[in-house]
């Protein structure tokens, strides 16, 4: 270990402002509408799929966590224990870019089944299009 010593944490709260500031700017760009769908298709469907790759990925796990800590039925696509998607269930596709070959493939499949699929981008691109919900 150095010896280092911290003597304030001026950087800390200065990018603690700047992600409030980030934040209040997507507030204000949310698409309520797309959001109240969103939670009306969880509430109506039978299981809950969240899928990713990489980062994305590991927001879609923690997400399915608490999907499940508030009692619903969800799984991550690609687990061991995951079941079949069927038309009655709710996938949430998250990528970052909106290009992520894997999950855009994955989204073609979760539409021919019939299930809605929800999309959770920051770029909205012609692979988003297959969702029946972007946000």
């Amino acid at each position: 270990m150095n010896n280092t010593k911290v003597n304030d944490c001026e950087d800390v709260i200065l990018s603690m402002r700047l992600i409030v500031v980030n934040l209040n700017d997507v507030i204000g760009r949310l698409d309520r509408e797309a959001i109240k769908a969103t939670i009306q298709k969880i509430l109506e469907g039978d299981k809950i799929f969240v899928m990713g790759a990489g980062r994305s990925g590991l927001v879609a796990k923690a997400f399915a966590m608490r999907l499940m800590h508030l009692g619903f039925s969800a799984y991550v696509v690609g687990e061991t224990t995951t079941p079949a998607v069927q038309p009655q269930d709710v996938v949430i596709a998250i990528s970052g870019s909106g290009e992520t070959h894997s999950i855009a493939d994955l989204g073609k499949i979760v539409k021919d089944i019939g299930s809605t699929l929800i999309t959770v981008t920051s770029k909205k691109n012609q692979h988003s299009v297959e969702s029946q919900i972007l946000l």
